[in-house]
């Protein structure tokens, strides 16, 4: 099976060694104030165990053409709105809410007291006091946010809902409940302006053309990095269609199954579920997630089977500096920490991936 796969993500010690690597799921606010509490103390779950692959038989594999390999890389540039836009992210992330004094609208921050009864009896999680809702967020049912739109510091409205159906808990799922509510503030994001006292204060700048000339940088350096991530999984992609691969099956379950370990106890560090995590960090399901990894685990076993061809071919070994200089990128304080974290086998995977990828590059011929 012939497949394109990103070279920077080969073997799995991306995971291993950069925990947290991508966004972290905002934690969604319960419905009733409680529920979040109750996903994160359901969650816990011990460790699972990592297999190690040292050893593991990964099947077969006859090289095609490996040097030479005609590939073309883009050539990359910025644009002044792609700094814009990377400065007003900045910006945005640097907004801060301040109250004010005009009704509620959609986007609004609302501070609030709020009592939930079910049949003029209070439910358990349906209370809370001082509590902070971003109005259209969703974090509540439906009709509690749009219910305060209009609604000014020290007003105090009565809102009759009804739980979804299908909601988690039983005693309130398709039940009529009436939250009184008071707001106590209402705030709005107000986003900094872009001049020299934020640069100074916000980044190691004095100036707004100082600040922005290493946005453009960044983004020139970070496009260049793309363009040849994507020039390498070329010059993969095409000796892997010229080579005779067969993946063992067990070797693919084995890179599957870690491959679940690992984003099981990354869910469990975040106080979730497997299923509620992917969902946060994929938008997919359990299974349609599965699937793709069931993909990957198979596309990793065959490029270790091509890398590791290749380089007992070519004589490439790695070096305890070449350890070191990894520890080194990826903020470790020792090459034994790194393995301690990372494990032997993915340590010296990721290396010689990258080792070989690096030695193609240099014997392909690049338009």
């Amino acid at each position: 099976m012939k497949k394109i796969f990103k070279i920077c993500m080969c073997g799995m010690l991306a995971a291993a060694l950069i925990s947290g690597c991508g966004k972290k799921p905002a934690a969604k606010p319960a419905e009733t104030g409680t529920e979040a509490a109750e996903a994160t103390e359901s969650a816990a779950q011990e460790t699972l165990a990592v297999e190690d692959l040292t050893g593991m038989d990964n099947g077969t594999v006859t090289l095609g053409e490996y040097k030479g390999i005609e590939v073309s890389k883009d050539s990359v540039e910025v644009t002044d709105d792609e700094v814009n836009q990377a400065v007003q992210s900045d910006l945005s992330a640097h907004a801060k809410d301040a109250e004010v004094d005009r009704a509620v609208q959609n986007g609004d921050v609302v501070n609030i007291d709020y009592v939930g009864t079910k049949d003029g009896v209070a439910f358990d999680g349906g209370t809370a006091q001082g509590y902070d809702l971003t109005i259209g967020s969703g974090q509540f049912i439906e009709g509690f946010e749009e219910g305060l739109v209009g609604a000014k510091k020290g007003d105090k409205k009565t809102l009759n809902l009804t739980f979804p159906e299908g909601y988690q808990n039983a005693d309130l799922a398709g039940k009529a409940v009436v939250f009184d509510v008071t707001v106590n503030a209402v705030k709005e994001e107000q986003v900094p302006e872009l001049n020299d006292a934020f640069v100074q204060e916000n980044t190691s700048f004095k100036t707004v053309a100082e600040y922005k000339e290493d946005k453009m940088q960044t983004l020139l350096k970070n496009k260049s990095d793309e363009a040849e991530q994507k020039m390498k999984s070329d010059i993969y992609t095409a000796i892997l269609n010229a080579s005779k691969v067969e993946p063992k099956q067990e070797a693919v379950d084995a890179n599957f199954n870690n491959l679940i370990a690992r984003y099981s106890n990354q869910a469990a560090a975040y106080g979730m579920d497997f299923k509620t995590f992917v969902g946060a960090f994929s938008g997919m399901g359990e299974e349609e997630f599965k699937e793709i990894l069931k993909t990957q685990a198979e596309a990793t076993v065959e490029q270790r089977l091509v890398v590791s061809a290749i380089a007992e071919k070519e004589g490439i070994q790695i070096t305890d500096e070449d350890r070191k200089e990894v520890a080194d990128q990826m903020g470790y304080e020792s090459v034994d920490k790194m393995i301690e974290t990372a494990g032997q086998f993915d340590v010296d995977d990721y290396i010689m991936n990258n080792k070989v990828m690096d030695f193609l590059t240099e014997k392909a011929v690049i338009k």
